[in-house]
């Protein structure tokens, strides 16, 4: 099914979240993020090392590739308009707060009718979506004359097919991860050095953070982290001291705001086994960093001194 957005793989983590909560009668924590988290986080293993609630809190990852905090503000709001989780957590980056980085992708993610409609916006093409399960079956079909067509189709079904019911969708693609750190003289690293360097926190999209935060006011707790990064990556930004003085001042912000701030863990604790590049996790990656998540959450929730029930 699609709602006529771009982003296929928003359509398939929707309706995968759809048929979590008729399956699961609700879902209790969502965890959020670009597709670090998607292929990074399994809600079976995360929630296994949960001690806060019995019977067991459901978890379902939501990470979709390529958006920033910008369009995530809007996805976390109609995600709790619509489900009403206990909690989410943020997978934020330092991306995310570069100026301009991913707009085109934010633009043609948010200017999609159903979603317009969803949240709130006058829209009758995206009623007429929303209310027919006939459309949706169609729209798969609207770029039948593309060349390209059938194979963007079968491999959409194929993403479908290994995202699993809790919105985890395995890395398969086998990769090793040397470790190396990038090279200013490579042209394939220079560009990013290029859209990275000189790390500035926009205002703009600070605001969208922020934005994001005042979601505690619907009753959904929102807890803020950094996935777990090869340190190397950090290299485009300026280096490991300019991520330390972000981490400092995000987490600040955040707890400004009325927001939890869950300190990311030691990436070494990641090994370069578990790694697909220095921003991903493969398959074993995910399962470490699942479950020490998952411990971490523990000891978060009872230092902060709040507990989460299912309802």
């Amino acid at each position: 099914r699609s709602y006529g957005n771009y982003h296929s793989q928003f359509e398939i983590k929707w309706q995968k979240l759809e048929e979590f909560v008729q399956l699961n009668d609700g879902v209790d924590i969502i965890l959020l993020g670009s597709s670090m988290v998607n292929t990074g986080i399994d809600p079976a293993v995360f929630s296994s090392q949960l001690t806060l609630s019995d019977p067991s809190l459901r978890v379902f990852n939501f990470g979709v590739e390529g958006l920033t905090v910008v369009p995530m503000a809007d996805l976390a709001e109609l995600l709790v308009d619509t489900y009403h989780p206990l909690a989410i957590i943020y997978f934020t980056e330092m991306r995310d707060y570069l100026a301009g980085n991913g707009d085109e992708v934010a633009q043609s993610f948010l200017a999609n009718e159903w979603l317009q409609y969803r949240l709130g916006q006058k829209s009758f093409l995206g009623w007429a979506v929303d209310h027919s399960a006939a459309l949706q079956m169609l729209l798969p079909l609207r770029q039948w004359a593309r060349a390209d067509f059938l194979d963007t189709y079968l491999q959409n079904l194929r993403r479908l097919d290994n995202t699993r019911t809790n919105g985890y969708e395995p890395e398969i693609q086998k990769t090793e991860f040397t470790g190396g750190l990038p090279d200013p003289n490579d042209p394939q690293d220079r560009e990013f050095y290029t859209l990275y360097g000189n790390f500035k926190i926009d205002d703009q999209r600070i605001e969208s953070l922020k934005k994001m935060l005042m979601l505690l006011n619907q009753g959904t707790y929102v807890l803020v982290t950094e996935f777990p990064a090869y340190p190397g990556f950090y290299q485009y930004f300026g280096g490991e001291q300019v991520h330390a003085e972000y981490l400092v001042d995000i987490e600040e912000y955040i707890k400004m705001n009325g927001g939890i701030f869950i300190p990311p863990i030691d990436p070494d604790l990641i090994p370069l086994n578990g790694r697909s590049d220095d921003h991903h996790l493969n398959s074993q990656g995910a399962e470490q960093y699942s479950a020490l998540l998952g411990k971490q959450f523990n000891a978060i929730c009872h230092f902060e001194g709040f507990c989460l029930e299912r309802q």
